[in-house]
């Protein structure tokens, strides 16, 4: 359901907005004509009054009154207005009039505030006086903050930038406390959002259609670098805004004794924040769209083109009639030839394989054995499998007194819980390795199999114990200072 209280928040300073352009309709009921008898375009003088204004107030040239206005005014329009410099001496001072009333009152619009319920007014400026030359007599003028406003709107990046300038206004809200008015201001930045998105999507398909020439390729591609770069810039800032308000945030929720105010700002900042996420998010999958736009609709239309050449080139006019008919040399005939050769197959070394993973060794005396061992299927125990199942007999031993009646146990708690010289060695993991990758193990099975790598160790648990299960859990541990291992849960049934 519409809330009418939102739509008519800050009505006045809309009609204020509006009421800008009134100068420039007043001009344009003016029936003045020239010396050949056409009415004279004061709508379009009184636009050009304002951007010569403008331009010099960037060059920061302050002497700007009706003389440089008429001469300005003058050369401008060429032949399109037959009038002598007086005349133009004339409008200027009839522009500025409408512009800065020489009663020295601002300019005022009454209309009824749907806001307040009663009759209201704005007063404006779009021009002042800047400076006097008592000396020839002559006033100066500059365009007032109205004035710049009204250039603003009339601008081309005033729509472009939409996103950015109302990321510049929340920020100045959210400093100022005003958080109803940055809900506000949040809600058009996604309506900004969803407008450029549905211009991307003309984009794409227009690029589909359209690109016939590599002119409007350029023109295109241009284009969406141009987007790109906007919504780059303009998602840089969004990240800069949501961490504002997270510091804002926690700066309210820090204080412990929050009066209703604070409690009152503390759940609009939530709701704001919460609000520019998910403005955050369209924007986001927006730059996302553009940069996919960039490669695969750019690639497409790249595509396109060699096919429009590919269908307008005649194989036997160019390349056949000249090749047969054209007395060439030898040389210049392989260049016809060339495009039409498979490439050659050039096989040559790469410096990057100096980086591969190599197996250095000092010594044979040095080398150290880590793979798990073969068990042997023989009858004749080897003597290496017997040193190993003593090895886990000993392991065993010590797991059931520090486990003591525990029956679920994981490995990284019993090493943090208890302090023992196996928890260093890589053979007390390698027994949990071989348990996961074993798991799950019928105890009185393997003690039946002496040849198994745990027969002698779970002899000592055949009476207590049935079975015993090792699952992986996600953290890991870390041994030795080089060698790491997934931590476990082992069970014993």
């Amino acid at each position: 359901m519409i809330d009418y209280n939102n739509v008519t928040k800050g009505y006045k300073d809309r009609i204020e907005r509006v009421a800008l352009f009134d100068s420039l309709y007043k001009l344009e009921k003016k029936q003045t004509k020239d010396n050949s008898g056409k009415s004279i375009d004061f709508f379009g003088l009184g636009l050009l009054t304002l951007m010569f204004f403008f331009e010099n107030m960037l060059l920061r040239n302050k002497k700007t009154g009706v003389t440089e206005l008429a001469v300005f005014l003058q050369e401008i329009t060429h032949n399109a207005i037959d009038l002598e410099q007086q005349g133009f001496i004339d409008i200027s001072k009839s522009i500025i009039e409408v512009f800065r009333p020489s009663s020295g009152k601002r300019n005022r619009r009454e209309f009824y505030n749907y806001e307040k319920r009663k009759i209201d007014y704005v007063d404006y400026s779009i021009l002042k006086a800047d400076s006097w030359d008592s000396k020839r007599n002559i006033q100066y003028y500059i365009l007032d903050e109205q004035g710049l406003e009204l250039i603003f709107a009339t601008k081309e990046y005033y729509s472009e930038f939409q996103i950015s300038i109302s990321q510049l206004l929340l920020r100045k809200q959210l400093e100022k406390g005003e958080f109803s008015g940055a809900l506000r201001q949040i809600d058009e930045m996604r309506i900004s959002v969803n407008t450029i998105k549905d211009k991307i999507h003309n984009i794409k398909h227009d690029i589909q259609r359209n690109i016939i020439s590599d002119e409007t390729y350029e023109r295109y591609k241009e284009l969406i670098q141009d987007i790109n770069r906007r919504l780059t810039r303009e998602h840089e800032e969004f990240e800069e805004l949501m961490e504002f308000i997270r510091e804002t945030k926690i700066r309210l929720d820090e204080n412990t004794q929050h009066t209703k105010k604070e409690k009152e700002a503390l759940a609009m900042v939530i709701k704001i924040d919460n609000e520019l996420g998910k403005v955050h998010y369209l924007h986001a999958n927006l730059l996302e769209e553009s940069i996919e736009l960039k490669t695969t609709a750019l690639d497409s239309a790249t595509e396109s083109l060699y096919f429009v050449g590919l269908t307008s080139f005649n194989f036997d006019q160019e390349i056949t009639r000249k090749y047969m008919h054209t007395p060439l040399p030898f040389e210049s005939s392989k260049l016809f030839a060339n495009p039409f050769l498979k490439l050659k197959n050039n096989y040559t070394w790469s410096v990057l394989t100096v980086f591969e993973k190599q197996k250095i060794q000092k010594g044979e005396e040095q080398t150290r054995k880590i793979d798990f061992i073969d068990i042997d299927n023989t009858k004749e125990l080897s003597e290496e499998l017997k040193q190993q199942q003593r090895l886990f007999l000993y392991i065993i031993d010590q797991l059931l007194v520090l486990i003591k009646d525990k029956n679920t146990f994981s490995l990284k708690e019993l090493i943090k819980e208890n302090e023992h010289s196996l928890f260093s060695t890589r053979e007390f993991y390698d027994f949990f390795i071989i348990l996961h990758q074993l798991s799950p193990l019928n105890i009185k099975e393997i003690v039946q199999s002496k040849d198994h790598v745990f027969s002698l160790g779970f002899e000592k648990m055949v009476d207590n114990y049935n079975e015993i299960v090792a699952v992986e859990l996600a953290d890991e541990i870390t041994f030795d200072g080089n060698y790491y291992v997934k931590n476990m849960e082992i069970t014993l049934k």
